[in-house]
């Protein structure tokens, strides 16, 4: 049995119009003039079990961000510029599919002025709902006393009640007491609640098996000044011997008492909340008793910011990885011509089973030829196809490891060739941004909104731009997106030594390639470069896998450009050499060549 499954269609579910008919005649006993289809779950989630993927049920959709406005005569769906394809693949024609914020929000004018706008406080933050208040004059917000998609989800999965295990302190590199004291040093008020479930399982040093590729547990936590901390979790799910290791530290309470617990242990207290991820239903359940402190949460800083043992298994995770990858991309070269894109995914996942992965970090992206200019494509039984000599092969790929999480893009052209002449400009390009990444120094205070133009200014002189960010956080054997720091247009938190990010500029056409080239960096101490006179972050590179030189334009590289190619290879072949067989080794220092 593999990680990933293949039997989710990329293609419109035939009853789609009957699910959203069904929910339109229900709209007068909600006393509403439509309702609001989040992607996200009563916990905030970019990952989701299937039993809370309502936009998916509703739409079809089976990207990780969007949502859909139904009204009685009218609907939408909205997402972001990495999923415009994909929808317009998935998602019907009944719906008006929009991907930027201007023509959402026109939309929105014309359809919901005066009208009545169902929603489910328990599935939006109260800043969404702030935002959703605000598209159309006259709007009201009708929250509801429950959802509207579920009675209509007959065969709706039962919730998930994957089992937690420890997460060992030699990995965590702090104990559960230590990081409790952490985050009550950081903290404002008499408590904090953490909505997060990824921030709850880095607390606690567990492990969970609730959602796919992701090992959080399903969960939240209440933390106040002195005492037990209140982790609300299904009891189920808690071995006995894990439930007494928290004792003293933490109580277990089952997650349906949630609102109600939530008003007693606010009473009289001033209650620390992040707006933008705690659920309007939680927020007025620490307000019915309490005093609500709207904050930015800090666990998400102390999360982000990794310690030595974390970096340590971060770093000995991608050094496995690195082996895994070598291997696969070797056996690719000879064999995948004439091969699916679903049998690349399963070799992948082959070799990194065989480096001690006990679990992809989320569904391969194996994208060839049109295909891979689809940003997140999913490749599926009905969207699969043969591998043509010759086009371009879009790899993005992460394996989940117990010391560490890694996530990697790579593109390499069917064959071993070099490509068409605009694939190789292209692709030149887009290594030219993210060489410009992984290169660049910074000040302390930087923010990844400060970075994110280095990675675009070779495409941008060109005429090209690519619609997703060029970089997200990446959790310690947790979640492989995790914020708050990025680099990106968006990215307004300051970068700090330990923080671990993505780096992976793209280029996309419709119709015939992608690219994408990423790599996993670290965030290192800031110093003051030789002849300088400020101190300035740098970043060190954990990915450890070749680049294919192969479809370079050397002409449009500078020598910088080149020698931090070259040096990087030199430290890809320093770190897995020694682990491979002479004819894996072979074709790893032919495929790491200096250009230099």
């Amino acid at each position: 049995m593999t990680f990933q499954t293949f039997d989710t269609a990329s293609t419109p579910a035939p009853d789609i119009e009957k699910r959203v008919q069904h929910l339109r005649d229900s709209l007068d006993a909600l006393g509403v003039d439509g309702v609001v289809v989040p992607h996200e779950d009563a916990y905030q989630s970019e990952y989701l079990p299937p039993s809370e993927d309502r936009l998916q049920f509703m739409t079809g959709f089976t990207g990780s961000a969007g949502r859909a406005f139904v009204l009685r005569d009218a609907a939408m769906f909205v997402t972001d510029g990495r999923y415009t394809l994909q929808a317009s693949a998935q998602v019907p024609p009944l719906f008006h599919i929009v991907s930027d914020q201007p023509a959402a929000r026109e939309w929105a004018r014309a359809n919901l002025a005066g009208k009545r706008l169902g929603v489910d406080p328990h599935l939006h933050t109260r800043s969404d709902l702030e935002r959703i208040a605000k598209l159309a004059e006259g709007l009201t917000l009708v929250k509801l006393d429950r959802n509207p998609v579920d009675p209509v989800w007959p065969d709706r999965p039962a919730p998930p009640r994957g089992m937690v295990r420890a997460h060992p302190e030699t990995l965590a590199g702090r104990s559960m007491p230590e990081k409790i004291a952490d985050v009550r040093a950081a903290m404002e008020g008499d408590a904090l609640y953490i909505a997060d479930s990824d921030s709850v399982s880095w607390l606690l040093n567990w492990r969970g098996a609730d959602v796919a590729h992701t090992p959080l547990v399903l969960s939240r936590a209440f933390v106040p000044r002195e005492g037990e901390v209140s982790v609300f979790v299904d009891p189920q799910k808690v071995p006995n011997d894990l439930a007494g290791a928290l004792a003293g530290h933490a109580a277990i309470v089952p997650e349906d008492q949630l609102l109600a617990r939530l008003a007693g242990l606010s009473a009289g207290k001033s209650v620390m909340a992040d707006p933008a991820r705690a659920s309007d239903a939680a927020l007025a359940a620490i307000e019915a008793e309490g005093t609500l402190l709207p904050r930015t949460d800090p666990v998400q800083r102390l999360k982000a910011v990794k310690n030595a043992a974390e970096i340590d298994g971060m770093r000995h995770a991608h050094q496995r990885d690195g082996l895994a990858l070598v291997r696969f991309f070797a056996w690719c070269e000879e064999n995948a011509v004439g091969a699916t894109e679903i049998d690349l995914v399963k070799r992948l996942e082959a070799f990194r089973r065989d480096a001690g992965a006990i679990d992809i970090s989320f569904d391969t992206i194996s994208g060839s030829g049109p295909n891979g200019a689809i940003v997140h494509y999913r490749v599926d039984e009905t969207t699969d196809r043969a591998i043509e000599e010759g086009e371009p092969v879009l790899i993005d790929c992460g394996g989940q490891f117990e010391d560490g999480t890694t996530d990697i893009t790579r593109t390499f052209v069917a064959g071993g060739g070099t490509g068409s002449d605009e694939f190789r400009v292209q692709y030149t390009r887009v290594l030219k941004g993210h060489i410009a990444i992984a290169r660049q120094r910074f000040p302390e205070g930087t923010q990844g909104s400060e970075l994110d133009p280095f990675a675009r200014a070779a495409l941008w002189n060109a005429g090209f731009d690519f619609k997703h960010g060029t970089g997200h956080g990446i959790g310690a054997a947790l979640a492989v997106h995790e914020g708050p720091a990025s680099i990106s247009r968006r990215g307004t938190t300051a970068l700090e030594t330990g923080m671990i990010l993505s780096n992976e500029p793209g280029d996309y056409h419709t119709g015939a390639f992608g690219i994408r080239i990423e790599n996993v960096c670290l965030v290192r101490e800031a110093r003051v470069p030789l002849g300088g006179s400020i101190p300035c972050h740098w970043f060190e590179t954990l990915t450890l896998a070749p680049i294919d030189t192969r479809p370079i334009v050397a002409t449009l590289m500078t020598a910088d450009e080149i020698g931090w190619l070259d040096a990087y290879h030199a430290r890809v072949r320093g770190a897995l050499a020694g682990d491979l067989t002479p004819t894996e080794r072979a074709w790893l220092e032919a495929r790491t060549r200096p250009l230099g």
